[in-house]
């Protein structure tokens, strides 16, 4: 097969930190799970200084009833060798770090990816690369990933609230998008972007695999970096 796309739609998310949930509402529609945007914008987690992690989204979704998979890429986090043993206890690793890592932001993540997996969330550490991509998207899956939006659009960095581009005084910014198809015979990913106002100046487009893949890696600096792969129908009433 050289091409699969899923059929969903996003709405525009209404502030510059709701992209996380604008993206998580799309996924939730795909399969038929039909709440008010601003129900789902409600029912996050928020990082103290503004936005969310795609573990936050994950966890709202396990509390509705679906399967939660993250894939990371966040060594800010995650130890490589935490992985390479079945039976290891990612709670009790993430715990013993919490210890000696006092950043406000790291302990905030740190919490929620624990009770991501309390709450039966896996987490698994895995090369990102198109056949990954592949893998979901052909199992009529969409992925939500955050990435940094300063690759992704190829802009000056961020600074301010509101926001402006600043190349000088700026810093990355993260995003948050879902993926609903890719095209291997062309080497393309087809990207739903909560964001209106984007350089690609519509929500729905495509941008090259690798391109793509460096701008998830690179997430890692607004501590995303990661695939969140939800799905199959809660099993609870909405």
């Amino acid at each position: 097969m050289k091409n699969k796309l899923l059929s969903l739609d996003i709405s525009r998310q209404p502030t510059d930190t709701t992209c996380g949930p604008t993206s998580l509402h799309a996924v939730y529609n795909f399969f038929d799970v039909h709440l008010p945007l601003q129900e789902v914008i409600s029912s996050i987690e928020y990082l103290d200084d503004g936005g969310t992690l795609a573990v936050m989204l994950g966890i709202d979704a396990l509390k509705k009833g679906f399967n939660a998979e993250i894939i990371t890429f966040n060594l800010r986090v995650f130890d490589p060798s935490w992985f390479k043993e079945a039976d290891i206890n990612l709670v009790d690793k993430l715990k013993q770090q919490l210890k000696y890592k006092t950043s406000p932001k790291f302990r905030q993540a740190s919490k929620a990816y624990i009770q991501f997996l309390s709450l039966g969330g896996v987490i698994h550490y895995k090369t990102l690369n198109k056949e990954l991509l592949e893998h979901y998207l052909l199992k009529n899956v969409p992925i939500l990933t955050g990435l940094s939006a300063t690759y992704l659009y190829n802009e000056k960095r961020e600074i301010g609230d509101p926001v402006y581009f600043d190349d000088i005084k700026g810093i990355p910014s993260g995003h948050f998008v879902v993926l609903n198809g890719i095209d291997l015979k062309n080497g393309t990913v087809k990207i739903l972007d909560p964001l209106h106002a984007n350089p690609f100046e519509k929500q729905n487009y495509s941008v090259n695999i690798d391109h793509l893949i460096c701008a998830i890696l690179l997430g890692v600096i607004t501590y995303d970096a990661n695939l969140l792969i939800i799905d199959k129908k809660p099993t609870c009433e909405l």
